[in-house]
């Protein structure tokens, strides 16, 4: 980092008059694009011009406004008190991500002390708190952070997952910056150091450390604004992603930060209250960019469907993301449809692929095209392992897999589709998905097993999926851990799962669960997991056998199909349905004695 001069400053926030470092006297005269060495010093740059970020409620009132420039301020007081609590360079600090500028500050003070910050989930749902303290208190465990922040809310919680760990310190952001100022020096993290730790939402497995370098951040993030979504200083973002999954803290905090951008963010569960306030965020705002899984398209356009919405404007939409999870086509032509009327153009969806081992994004589908789609022969797909067009078998949906394009490869990244011995695979062939790329992860923290399962010498990653390519196009066809082998025939959970969705009318988006099994005696057999909202009898019995024809229509597949309470099917922190936790609450037995004691868990 340059050297910075001292000049006296205020926190605006708190009110303590302290030194703060200048951030020099260049002027934000040109954005940059993430053309830093570091986060601290792009942090520099943003507070140089009168960007910031703003929350909002499910009421569309701003709570929080807060400058860049405030921003550094306040984290540079909180980098002064962790270091003169001891802390060492290099340390971990668990930070509860909340969406609130404590949050940001805090993980700018990691930065600016040299410490790493280790992003913590918040928790989710009623009845989950024994859940959410266990995967606290593995995540502590596994990143020995010797200080924990978080709310006032949250204290007990963090006492109770904190138990027999490395942590030393349970506080609060304001608690904090209550200390003593100390006489201490900041060194803040530089390019060839590790920013963060990012631990895995948990869809297939407990969460795992991933340590993203300061590098690799600002790769990503340039090759973002620059590459895919050409940033330019008109672009305004939009989110109601949470900050303690990638795409909520990379994709719409450190990105838009990095290129001196306004954010404004919707509290995640006042999305989950009022879905269609983010809409209204955007058009309040005419922002440009915002990012969502196909999920939260679902949701909105049910939400909307059959009222008025004649005060919305999307027309400054240019660029609705689609990221996290797989792409349903039916889901994005409702949603385009829908909101035609209110300026929304189709062409602005970009679909993406990305991972947190990627520190975020891989691909992007180019500015403009939409959603495209592959049509392919179901059975050649299953059986042979191929992506054959089926464009002539469109009128019966059972013959046909549908995958949406994720576009290309960023500019510096790599690809390639390999079967199970490495072998490298031609076009339209689906394999194990292998990426390479100047953002990739150093590995997993404290787990050298893992790393070397998945990241070779030469760095390429496994990233676990499966997929094919064409003409370059990546398109995923699930994740490997989640396929049902059934006689020998490959089926993706998907495919079962959105057929029923969409065919059988009780049945909602996000209802179901599939996933396969052995039975008695030794055979994998395929079980679908369906919430159900009524506890008539007949009622249930019709819906069991329309499922299971349903699912037999689509795959040739008895299966054994299960119904649940509604509400509870697991999803991941980030929102993803966690199908192998579904499997183990059923063998369990968790959902039988839900069911019995007629208990409803988030």
């Amino acid at each position: 980092m340059k050297k910075q001069s001292l000049a006296q400053g205020k926190d605006q926030m708190f009110g303590h008059t302290v030194d703060i470092p200048s951030p020099g006297n260049q002027e934000p005269s040109e954005l940059r694009l993430a053309d830093f060495d570091n986060l601290s010093e792009a942090l520099d740059y943003a507070a140089l011009s009168d960007a910031g970020m703003n929350f909002y409620n499910a009421r569309g009132v701003c709570e929080h406004r807060l400058t860049y420039k405030a921003i550094r301020q306040r984290a540079l007081i909180m980098a002064n008190r962790l270091v003169g609590a001891g802390l060492e360079r290099g340390e971990r600090v668990g930070i509860v991500a909340n969406m609130h500028p404590d949050f940001i500050c805090s993980f700018f003070a990691c930065q600016y002390a040299g410490l790493l910050a280790v992003p913590l989930p918040v928790i989710t749902g009623l009845g989950g708190a024994e859940d959410y303290e266990t995967m606290l208190h593995s995540v502590l465990e596994n990143s020995q952070a010797r200080l924990v922040l978080g709310p006032t809310s949250l204290m007990d919680n963090l006492s109770r997952a904190t138990e027999g760990t490395s942590v030393e310190i349970k506080t609060t952001a304001s608690a904090l910056i209550e200390l003593p100022a100390a006489d201490v020096t900041l060194a803040p993290l530089q390019g060839d150091e590790v920013s963060h730790i990012q631990f895995s939402s948990g869809s297939t497995r407990m969460p795992i450390g991933i340590e993203i370098n300061q590098s690799a951040s600002l790769a990503n993030a340039r090759s973002i604004a620059q590459d895919a979504l050409s940033f330019t200083a008109a672009d305004r973002v939009a989110s109601w992603l949470p900050f303690y999954h990638d795409m909520g803290l990379v994709g719409c905090v450190l990105v838009p930060l990095t290129c001196q951008l306004n954010v404004d963010y919707l509290y995640p569960d006042s999305f989950a209250r009022n879905p269609v306030q983010w809409l209204r965020l955007i058009s309040d705002n005419q922002s440009t960019i915002s990012f969502s899984p196909t999920f939260g398209y679902e949701i909105c356009s049910r939400r909307m469907k059959g009222k008025g919405y004649d005060d919305l404007d999307l027309s400054s939409w240019r660029v609705a993301g689609i990221g996290g999870d797989m792409i349903q086509s039916d889901v994005m032509d409702n949603f385009a449809q829908i909101f035609a009327p209110c300026g929304f153009h189709a062409k602005s969806f970009v679909p993406s692929y990305g991972l947190a081992e990627a520190t975020l994004a891989f691909s992007f589908q180019p500015l403009g095209k939409g959603v495209t789609f592959d049509y392919l022969d179901k059975e050649a797909l299953s059986k042979d392992g191929v992506a054959i067009p089926a464009y002539e078998a469109l009128d019966d949906k059972s013959l046909v897999r549908t995958i949406a394009s994720c576009g290309k490869a960023l500019a510096g990244y790599d690809v390639s589709i390999r079967d199970t011995d490495g072998n490298v695979l031609k076009d339209r062939s689906v394999g194990r998905v292998f990426i390479s790329g100047p953002s990739l992860m150093n590995g997993y923290y404290r787990n050298e097993n893992a790393t070397s399962a998945c990241l070779d010498s030469t760095g390429w990653l496994d990233t676990g999926d499966m997929g094919y390519l064409v003409d370059g196009d990546l398109y995923i066809t699930g994740r490997s851990k989640d396929m049902i082998i059934v006689n020998g025939k490959n089926i993706w959970p998907q495919d079962i799962e959105w057929y029923v969705e969409a065919n059988v009318e009780q049945v909602r988006k996000r209802d179901t669960a599939a996933f396969g099994s052995v039975d008695t005696d030794g055979n994998e057999k395929a079980v679908l997991l369906v919430q159900c909202r009524r506890s008539d009898i007949n009622y249930r019995e019709q819906l069991k056998k329309d499922v299971k024809n349903a699912v037999f229509k689509n795959c040739g597949l008895n299966c054994d199909v299960i119904l649940i309470p509604q509400r509870s099917l697991p999803f991941t922190t980030s929102g993803k349905l966690s199908r192998a936790k579904a499997k183990k609450l059923w063998k369990e037995g968790a959902f039988e004695r839900e069911s019995e004691q007629n208990v409803v868990v988030a």
